[in-house]
């Protein structure tokens, strides 16, 4: 998995994405994005609404909670 991949496609998509979901939000809440291809190779593209070091610690969390079910 690549995360040094630009792709303008699938960034625009995901700024496309990222407005409809944060006009949507009810006040108080935020939201990251995950988008990967399949196969080998494949890439990941991350955005959120939320400050950078607050979410990848929600990540963790969420990981870690989920990671021997």
């Amino acid at each position: 998995m690549s995360f040094e991949v630009r792709n303008p496609e699938v960034e625009e998509k995901l700024k496309e994405i990222g407005r409809e979901l944060k006009a949507s939000m009810p006040a108080g809440y935020g939201f990251t994005l995950l988008i990967t291809s399949y196969g080998e190779g494949g890439a990941l593209f991350y955005m959120s609404s939320c400050e950078r070091d607050s979410m990848i610690a929600t990540m963790r969390e969420f990981i870690q909670k989920h990671e021997h079910n």
